[in-house]
């Protein structure tokens, strides 16, 4: 991150001065959730057009994905085919393990500094008129604002828009939309989402609108009916993955897979098939989604031929998620922001079948509000040995020591705890026998941390 420009650090400074979800310890529950301040924000900006009107259709073609995991994926992959297609598209996305500027891109190109510094010039005053009637916008309010202003400058052609929290009282939620799509179900943020899959599919399927088509990807039944529900209840054309769509996937001898989409209805394709880049089998399932998402899109007029989305799902990768790289002495170094229960699933699924019989040292921190201990129970099902850790750039980090007691009994004598990450990994790494594999997972926080670190010991490797 470019830290020595002064004006870069005076906008990081005003934007993370405000209220912030992703770095708060405690009171999510109290957090201030609300659409008013990012409407009048957006009007203030004369962003307006982006804004959902009932009856009215957008200017500029817009995606909303919302969803518990695979929400991020499918998203880049959707934007990914777009710009493949010659369609400048605009993705915003959260949280960014690196830099701010990742969540504002352009045909897969986050913005530079000093558009970032120029955009919060141009939100700042605005954010302050708001701020004296209704109290002042948060971080993700501003981002979002900011989301939209990026990709009006640079003249997107469409535009997609992954949710932050929840959907029903996300800032995203309100936008405009083509067409939306409820990625998965799952346990996570219950503080504020709710404690049953019911009540969290509930705020998920908040962002369906009234004659606007949703994909659904929700498996479980009682989920998926809230989502029917919901579609039903405002007459929106709903595409549920295992009724009007099917997809099958084979592993690719490396990495990613061979992917096969076939639609049972129209305006779905009958069957499309692509390499995807992205490894596991809830990156295929993602994929279909996308697919499906893209086929409604062509129905409203987007031109998108076969060769964009080969091309777009061949070359979509997305940092942070199940990444790999070649170590030395045969071994293998995997970061994913795995953070929830489903989504350590899906990674221990992507292990047994990529890794098996290869041992596996697992390094896991994770943040506070977290439920930590069905997540160390399935990954003690695939590692050989554990280190608990914690991450130094939030203070929403859980204690590595007070992961301890979480870890099955069974696994104990096989697990250390050491505080700092970098330390933490250099100590995996050592461990880790030649052919073995080192993973990192636990927390977008904790990804961003160690994943220069391994891309530091490739480059020691090249040398």
């Amino acid at each position: 991150m470019p830290c020595s420009a002064d004006p870069y650090q005076r906008s990081l400074e005003f934007l993370y001065d405000r209220l912030n979800y992703e770095r708060q310890v405690r009171g999510a529950e109290k957090y201030p959730f609300g659409l008013r301040r990012i409407t009048e924000l957006l009007r203030r900006l004369g962003l307006g057009r982006y804004l959902y009107q009932p009856g009215v259709d957008p200017e500029v073609p817009l995606i909303h994905v919302a969803g518990t995991k695979g929400k991020g994926s499918t998203a880049t992959m959707v934007a990914n085919v777009l710009a493949a297609a010659g369609v400048r598209t605009g993705l915003y996305s959260s949280p960014h393990l690196h830099c701010l500027e990742e969540r504002f891109r352009v045909n897969g190109q986050p913005c530079t500094a000093d558009e970032m510094v120029t955009l919060v010039d141009r939100v700042r005053p605005s954010a302050m008129e708001v701020g004296e009637s209704d109290g002042p916008p948060s971080f993700f309010e501003l981002t979002t604002a900011m989301a939209f202003l990026h990709f009006e400058n640079r003249g997107c052609d469409a535009i997609v828009v992954e949710v932050g929290l929840g959907g029903r009282l996300d800032s995203t939620n309100v936008c405009s939309p083509s067409v939306t799509a409820v990625t998965s179900i799952g346990f996570d943020h219950q503080q504020v989402l709710g404690n049953s899959l019911e009540e969290i599919a509930g705020e998920k399927a908040g962002i369906i609108k009234p004659g606007i088509p949703v994909v659904s990807g929700v498996t479980q039944s009682q989920a998926a009916r809230v989502i029917a529900e919901r579609a039903e209840a405002v007459n929106a054309p709903l595409f549920q993955i295992g009724e009007h769509f099917d997809w099958e996937h084979v592993p690719n001898q490396t990495w990613g897979s061979r992917v096969t989409v076939a639609g049972r209805c129209n305006p779905l394709s009958d069957c499309r098939q692509f390499e995807l880049a992205m490894d596991g089998v809830h990156q295929a399932k993602n994929a279909s989604i996308a697919t499906v998402l893209l086929d409604l899109l062509r129905q409203q007029g987007l031109a998108i031929d076969d060769a964009a989305l080969a091309n777009g799902m061949a070359n979509s990768q997305c940092a942070g998620r199940i990444e790999h790289w070649q170590l030395s002495d045969d071994r293998l170094a995997i970061i994913d922001s795995a953070h929830n229960e489903d989504s350590v699933a899906a990674l221990c699924q992507t292990l047994e079948h990529r890794c098996s019989g290869r041992p596996i040292t697992m390094v896991f921190g994770t943040s506070i509000d977290k439920t930590a201990e069905p997540m160390l129970k399935r990954l003690a099902e695939v590692s050989s040995q554990l280190v608990l850790t914690r991450f130094l750039g939030n203070p929403r980090f859980r204690d590595p020591k007070l992961l301890m007691p979480l870890v099955p009994p069974r696994f104990t004598a096989r697990t250390t705890v050491i505080d700092d990450p970098i330390r933490a990994c250099e100590s995996a790494l050592a461990g880790t026998s030649p052919g073995g594999v080192l993973v990192v997972c636990g927390s977008f926080f904790l990804a961003a941390e160690c994943r220069q670190w391994v891309q530091d010991q490739v480059a020691c490797r090249s040398r």
